[in-house]
């Protein structure tokens, strides 16, 4: 990640992102939605309609599009981008739209956007690089829906083998199915707390996501961050600096591209 970038989205998280569970006032607490998870739901719109919403997503922090394309954002979407990122990087509609709107100050642009229609959650998946002024980011993002066609989580790695939640084949290789997370994937999206009731609406408070959260380190870390996501947020920056300046590059060992 740039430098320049990585200041720009700090200041906009600070002043423009809010956090706490006061924003899940209006959650549902039923016990039935609770223990939904989005692997439950199907998909109600068309192919193209998922697809575009990711290809939305990026192109809200494209420098060239106009500020009023904007994907079908949930009120209480959530980003969590895994290391060396820092984890919970988004929260709530109006914090998502404010600082991806402010990353166009900083010149971006794409060499790859390749987003792509799954008929099980996460609906929408894109491989992408993006191009900060010359500096290539190979990114795979994955958007979980709800049935209002709203997207609720969004999920995103590096691009790299050693960084991603799925593996290759024992041959070594990677086919279309692993590269697209088909098979055997370690991700956060399908295992939290009502994410698949009808609204996605999840409520950290309720007594199921803190079961889940007791025994699922990863359930628990998400339920701590929004707890007070932009203290949590600012700490990490400071403490993780060095990570996002480099968070680009390729790690040692790792060949790129790893598929073709």
């Amino acid at each position: 990640m740039k430098v320049t970038r990585f200041y720009i989205f700090f200041f906009l998280s600070v002043f423009f992102s809010c956090s706490g569970t006061k924003y899940f006032q209006q959650a549902s607490t039923k016990a039935q939605d609770c223990n939904q998870f989005s692997s439950v739901l199907q998909p109600v719109f068309t192919h193209e309609y998922y697809a575009g919403q990711g290809i939305k997503y990026f192109q809200t922090m494209q420098s060239d599009v106009s500020v009023k394309v904007q994907p079908n954002y949930s009120d209480l979407v959530i980003r969590w981008e895994w290391p060396p990122w820092l984890l919970l990087t988004g929260f709530r509609k109006n914090g998502l739209i404010v600082t991806d709107i402010g990353l166009k100050l900083n010149p971006t642009a794409y060499d790859l956007l390749d987003c792509r229609y799954f008929d099980t959650q996460p609906f929408c998946r894109c491989h992408v690089v993006f191009n900060y002024g010359g500096t290539p980011c190979p990114i795979y993002e994955e958007f979980t829906f709800n049935n209002q066609g709203e997207i609720t989580f969004i999920e995103a790695w590096s691009d790299y083998e050693s960084l991603l939640p799925m593996k290759n084949g024992d041959d070594g290789k990677w086919d279309e199915s692993e590269y697209w997370g088909m098979k055997e994937v370690n991700r956060i999206s399908t295992k939290i707390p009502g994410l698949g009731n009808e609204t996605g609406r999840i409520d950290p408070r309720s007594a199921c996501f803190k079961d889940a959260a007791a025994s699922d380190k990863d359930i628990a870390d998400l339920l701590m961050r929004l707890g007070d996501a932009n203290y949590q947020w600012i700490k990490q920056t400071l403490t993780h600096s060095k990570e996002l300046e480099s968070g680009c590059d390729i790690p040692m060992g790792d060949v790129y591209p790893y598929f073709r």
